[in-house]
């Protein structure tokens, strides 16, 4: 007789959905669209304390890995906002917005052949504030129109007459005033003077002048005169007439429509700022120093930004960090440091909470009615597997549907490990490993293949660790828990992108046997379900020495780590060829990378890897792929059937039309298939070819093979 009911198992399935979806894909009920944030959000802190904190009108930065909810946070500040009379809120996809403000690079190369032509950094600048001010305006009005049946627009009725049309038209005319030619026109730099001097009075004089058009077809028009006496010079002198920012002043247009929003009484605009980490570093310098930094200075207290980004990946540029809130989504900051049951105990509880509210929304029946209650320490092992992240949430409820609620099996740690050792081996562990097929630097590359030979070295010690002998371990029935280790605390940078990319998570933080600080890792639970580690450490109710298993000197792997930079590590000056230490690049951060030798050169970092020199030498240069489209070949490969664009761009967090663009031109490569559904709805499917010249290799880490041993 079946346990469930098919309506239920339906449910499941929409339920570890709900968790998978990426960025700004709605939550919705199927049957009227209506939204589900309101009935399905689980504060990750007791109280609401994360919604309460970020609705508070400060700026706010909400750091966390990829999967932590960020997004689903958003949702819900705005689903609040809109409840509100005096605050509104725009959405900004701002890695979208400023793709959309490049420029076309044959125009900038035209551009550079005119030494007094408008900077490339200022044409960029200008396009930004456009695209960023168009954004602003197309979100409020989609969060105004969502306001329509609200005492907001009861309130708004008396101050405008007529329909919604009419509310908006000023906003339209906003939107005319930055399309509007006679503005776009005189974007340029007109030169008014230049020459150059020296004492024997030997000069050269020009005139130039420079213009651009920015359209759907950018236009350059240049002129230029010059007259010569012989030229000895060795002092340049430019005086600029900078029309462009005399014409545009990006305050009046946020001055306009404070305006505007005030006549409905709000006196607060929200900007939420989604995928800021995405951005390149040059780029989030940019956004920060032109958008967002002055914006936060000249608004006057109207506008509060709300800004998403992934820990270690931020720039804050002159932003007050004494004037902001940051909330922290991972374990370690969010649950706390001075605690560590109390830590998991609040993990645990958070993940348990979350799949419990989405199985009564979805399913209408507890969470209990899937998994197996005499199964002692499932909802931990659930909280191991994820590390209360939803997304890794929702990737191993998937997994469990496909092999155990479909079959109408219920669910147990055994299926919570096996789901999860499948989704590191499908999702995660190929990141190390195709990245020699990415279009970037042979640095570049080399320095992610670093990474895995440095998670190898981790791995082979863990698994070694399992036949140390030692007075703590004896006390372990059966194989000894070896997934945990610390460094200190100043080598957690190296770490950044393994743990980024969920091979590894900060636990803890502690202090060893030393007296020193350090911080505590944990391997992640699928890789050590794979490579059979035991994951976790014994019950501190067994023994009181099982507090402190984790900073145990045979998990010191700081010796591991110094015997990895002496191997991979170059710190080097770009001029005067000076190397340096690790223990000196800290010093060097402090003077912006500056060599301390030379005074001139700059200290680059690499991290490369001799293991896997030659096989990253090997790789044919012309079929290395871009980011995007490997990722989409990735996704192709790892999901085994057609997918739609929007569901490879819920993988890749992007948009689905960038997936449409990058398919074609991976189509035209003869690496997919694109081909239409039985809807008619464009779907991509990887070929042959695309399979056995990026995935027909081993993926699995270089580390010792296993004897026999299974437990973890």
């Amino acid at each position: 007789m079946p346990i469930w009911t098919k309506k239920q198992i339906r449910g499941f399935h929409n339920a570890a959905e709900s968790l998978k979806l990426y960025r700004r894909a709605d939550l919705q009920n199927e049957d009227d669209g209506s939204s589900l944030i309101d009935e399905i959000y689980v504060d990750p802190l007791p109280e609401n304390q994360v919604i309460n904190t970020i609705i508070k009108p400060n700026t706010t930065f909400l750091v966390g890995r990829k999967g932590t909810g960020k997004s689903t946070i958003f949702q819900k500040l705005q689903s609040e906002l809109r409840k509100s009379k005096s605050k509104t809120s725009a959405y900004i996809d701002i890695k979208t917005v400023f793709e959309s403000s490049q420029f076309d690079p044959a125009l900038i190369l035209k551009l550079q052949q005119y030494s007094h032509s408008l900077p490339q950094e200022t044409l960029e600048k200008l396009l930004l504030y456009k695209a960023f001010i168009k954004q602003i305006i197309k979100d409020i009005r989609l969060e105004l129109s969502k306001r329509v049946n609200s005492n907001l627009w009861t309130k708004a009725k008396e101050l405008f007459t007529g329909n919604i049309d009419d509310l908006f038209i000023d906003f339209d005319k906003l939107v005319l005033e930055l399309e509007d030619d006679h503005f776009i026109n005189v974007l340029g730099i007109k030169i008014t003077q230049t020459g150059t001097t020296k004492n024997d009075a030997n000069s050269i004089s020009s005139k130039d002048s420079s213009s651009l058009k920015i359209a759907e077809k950018p236009e350059a028009s240049f002129a230029y005169e010059q007259s010569i006496n012989k030229n000895h010079s060795t002092n340049n002198e430019i005086k600029y007439e900078d029309i462009l920012l005399k014409t545009f002043n990006i305050k009046d247009f946020i001055i306009k429509i404070k305006e505007l929003l005030q006549k409905l009484g709000i006196r607060n605009l929200y900007i939420l700022i989604d995928d800021f980490s995405e951005l390149p570093e040059e780029a989030m310098k940019v956004v920060v120093d032109v958008l967002l930094s002055p914006l936060n200075n000249w608004s006057d207290e109207f506008i509060k930004f709300k800004i998403a980004a992934y820990p270690g990946r931020i720039y804050y540029g002159n932003i007050d960090r004494t004037k902001i809130d940051e909330i922290y989504l991972d374990i370690y900051k969010l649950y706390g440091s001075n605690n560590l049951p109390k830590m998991e105990a609040s993990a645990i509880d958070f993940t348990k909470r979350l799949v419990d509210k989405r199985i009564k929304n979805f399913c209408k029946c507890t969470s209990e009615s899937f998994f197996d209650n005499h199964d002692s320490d499932l909802w931990k092992n659930l909280f191991y597997a994820t590390m209360a992240n939803p997304r890794n949430l929702g990737y191993l409820l998937h997994f469990i549907n496909e092999s155990h609620i479909i079959h109408q099996k219920t669910v147990g740690n055994k299926a919570i490990r096996d789901a999860a050792e499948r989704y590191y081996t499908e999702k995660i562990e190929p990141y190390l490993s195709v990245a020699k097929f990415l279009h970037a630097t042979f640095n570049e590359k080399s320095s992610t293949y670093s990474l895995k030979e440095l998670l190898e070295s981790i791995v082979t010690k863990a698994k070694s660790l399992r036949n140390h002998d030692s007075a703590m371990l004896r006390k372990i029935a059966g194989s000894p828990y070896t997934s945990h280790f610390h460094v200190l605390v100043k080598y957690e940078s190296l770490f950044s992108t393994l743990e980024l990319n969920f091979f590894l998570t900060k636990y803890y933080e502690m202090t060893d046997r030393l007296g020193k600080k350090v911080a505590v890792y944990a391997l992640n639970y699928g890789l050590c379900s794979k490579y059979t580690i035991r994951f976790g450490r014994p019950n501190p109710a067994e023994d009181v020495a099982f507090r402190l298993y984790y900073i145990e000197r045979f998990f010191d792997y700081t010796p591991l780590i110094n015997d990895y930079l002496t191997k991979n590590q170059e710190i080097i000056c770009t001029t005067c060829e000076t190397r340096y230490s690790f223990d000196q690049l800290e010093a060097i951060r402090f003077y912006n990378m500056k060599c301390p030798n030379c005074q001139n050169g700059t200290i680059k970092v690499a991290n490369l890897s001799l293991k896997y020199q030659k096989e990253l030498e090997e790789v044919d240069q012309d079929i290395l792929l871009p980011p995007v489209e490997l990722g989409i070949l990735q996704t192709l490969y790892s999901e085994g059937k057609p997918l739609r664009p929007s569901a490879i761009a819920g993988e890749l967090d992007c948009s689905y039309q960038l997936i449409g663009k990058r398919g074609k031109i991976l189509y035209d490569k003869s690496l997919v298939e694109r081909e239409q559904d039985d809807t008619g709805k464009r779907i991509f499917t990887i070929r042959d070819e695309a399979v056995d010249r990026y995935f027909d290799n081993e993926t699995r880490l270089d580390v010792p093979d296993d004897h026999g041993s299974d437990e973890v």
